[in-house]
């Protein structure tokens, strides 16, 4: 597993967390057989701060990564953006 702590991004830190899962699905030819997938949390005093927004964020779908950095990238992506909707509504 991979994690990367970044921000603060608009006052907020986020880590990013990308991991390594075996995929169940039939494989197809040349399909791997596991595959990344990401998780984020945020939080505003920094990255070790017990008091961290947790929140399902919209990645889109059918989302699989073949490195732990594409994974990385795509989640904190979301959550930037996640982060500019919460700060365009205060």
């Amino acid at each position: 597993m991979a994690e990367r702590v970044s921000g603060p991004y608009r006052g907020y830190f986020i880590s990013a967390a990308a991991r390594l899962v075996a995929t169940y699905e039939p494989a197809e030819a040349n399909a791997p057989d596991a595959i990344y997938v990401g998780s984020v949390s945020l939080s505003q005093r920094g990255p070790d701060d017990s008091h961290r927004i947790e929140t399902l964020l919209d990645l889109g779908g059918e989302h699989r990564f073949a490195t732990e950095t594409e994974a990385l990238e795509h989640v904190e992506q979301g959550a930037r953006a996640y982060i500019d909707r919460l700060v365009e509504h205060d």
